[in-house]
């Protein structure tokens, strides 16, 4: 089996509509570890939020949940971290050689399998048009936990980079953006905002035909959007979020199928999505 969860948001838990059900996230993770004892766990990106806090108060307040993980590992459950938007920064410790919490690496995209079917998994901020990658790891530099975009935020992003020429490409690059797509604020905005007012199915075709062109995937799963569903023929399932009220995740075998949480008493949704 395989268990899927996605945009936990991590760090988001006094931060208005948008939080994260952390409390019932540790106790779902202690229920795969002990009853639902998957042999993988996939972590399918925004597990933090680096745009909104800054990553070491992030990682020092949800330290339990890493122990979590990091218990699901110890329990011979596989732990994989499939990077989002929000989390896109994650990699830094991988490229810096730290693993501080828990054995496992950090992925663009990843491929299981189960049996005959072949699991593919992205976020899904790569069928989003207004995610722009090139902010990803500026947003959580300049990040703090002050939200805000402040002058001195915005220098970081010049201070950041590792000569004269790439400071120079980082100031045209958002000297460009502000002519052509507006003030970074509401640029910011807009990528964020994408997350519970972009077009979902719009977003569920172009991850179906990711499936049509990737002859060897059955099934993509993706997040991103917050919103759970699995298509009606089965070859797109979205895990949804754990945040606001939502908490829900996929359990793959032959088939997926998309569970709820419910407060410890598992259920499962059998709609799905015409696409």
């Amino acid at each position: 089996m395989i268990v899927v969860v996605s945009d936990i948001h991590l760090g988001t838990e006094d931060m208005g509509p948008v939080y994260a059900n952390r409390e019932s996230f540790v106790e779902f993770l202690t229920y795969v570890r002990d009853e639902l004892q998957p042999t993988q766990l996939v972590l399918n990106g925004d597990i933090e939020d680096f745009w909104r806090r800054d990553m070491r108060s992030v990682t020092r307040d949800d330290f339990d949940v890493f122990t979590a993980f990091e218990e699901c590992h110890e329990a011979g459950i596989d732990v994989h971290y499939v990077l989002g938007n929000h989390d896109w920064y994650a990699r830094k410790d991988v490229d810096a050689g730290r693993r501080e919490f828990y054995e496992t690496d950090y992925y663009p995209e990843l491929t299981l399998e189960y049996g005959p079917t072949s699991y593919a998994f992205l976020h899904g901020h790569q069928f989003d048009p207004l995610q722009d990658p090139w902010y990803f790891d500026k947003l959580a530099l300049v990040s703090d936990d002050v939200v805000g975009a402040t002058f001195s935020q915005k220098w970081a992003m010049y201070t950041d980079a590792r000569s004269r020429l790439s400071a120079l490409k980082t100031a045209f690059k958002l000297y460009s953006d502000r002519i052509t797509r507006g003030r970074l604020e509401d640029r910011v905005a807009r990528m964020d905002r994408c997350q519970t007012e972009c077009n979902v199915r719009e977003q569920y075709r172009d991850a179906r035909r990711y499936v049509r062109e990737n002859t060897d995937v059955d099934v993509i799963c993706t997040g991103h959007t917050h919103h759970a569903a699995i298509s009606a023929d089965g070859s797109v399932a979205n895990s949804g979020s754990w945040v606001a009220d939502e908490t829900t995740y996929l359990v793959l075998e032959e088939e997926p199928r998309l569970m709820d949480w419910n407060d410890g008493d598992p259920v499962e949704q059998t709609e799905r999505i015409e696409l």
